[in-house]
């Protein structure tokens, strides 16, 4: 939830964007991932969805993260960080919590994401809380449903409105793909009114072990 990062070294579902690939989860592997989610914090998700499942089983862990911000006019270098993701089933399983710690030479990130599945609209939602929020949590995104989240079953998009210096509305484009039981790769990216976009950020996943 990479988004989360934006107002500190450029200025929210993470969050925190298109890259795709498969999610290696079959044989040992499948049932591997399965015992860790069924043994790890708040492992009992007897109110998860059949569309959360999928997405508990693809993420819960704790995950460390190597950031690298491309070249952009307010950083003309760049920039670098790492970092620690929890993502864990809360609630038996009806959200899943992406709490993160990232360090930035800007300064340190603390953020949590909220996505949970919502039975009326059958769709997904999120809510973002950071330190850079001088509200903390953004109740209004996720009621006005600003962010939309989509998980195929392989790959999880996060999208949200995003105004630019000229007043412009463009959109935060952000993916998790090539989603393995030891690793993932996350991408951002701002698309700008007429189609052109931008890589902002990538984000290189590495489980680490129980």
């Amino acid at each position: 939830m990479v988004t989360f990062l934006l107002p500190l070294v450029m200025f929210p579902f993470a969050v925190l964007p298109a890259v795709s690939g498969p999610m290696s989860q079959t044989g040992a592997s499948a049932e591997s991932r399965q015992s860790a989610v069924a043994s790890g914090p708040g492992a009992n998700v007897e109110a998860a969805s059949a569309e959360m499942q999928g997405l508990l089983r693809a993420m819960s862990g704790r995950w460390a993260i190597d950031l690298k911000f491309e070249p952009s006019a307010e950083m003309p270098s760049g920039a670098q960080g790492k970092g620690e993701e929890l993502w864990k089933p809360l609630a038996n399983g009806l959200v899943l919590s992406d709490e993160e710690k990232i360090q930035l030479q800007q300064g340190t990130v603390h953020l949590l994401g909220l996505i949970w599945w919502d039975r009326a609209s059958k769709e997904f939602r999120g809510m973002e809380c950071i330190n850079q929020n001088p509200h903390s949590c953004d109740v209004k995104a996720s009621a006005s449903q600003d962010v939309s989240i989509k998980w195929d079953g392989k790959q999880l998009t996060i999208e949200q409105p995003q105004g630019s210096a000229d007043g412009k509305k463009g959109l935060w484009h952000e993916t998790f793909s090539e989603i393995t039981p030891t690793s993932f790769l996350q991408v951002g990216e701002t698309w700008e009114p007429g189609g052109q976009h931008r890589k902002v950020v990538t984000v290189h996943g590495s489980r680490i072990p129980e």
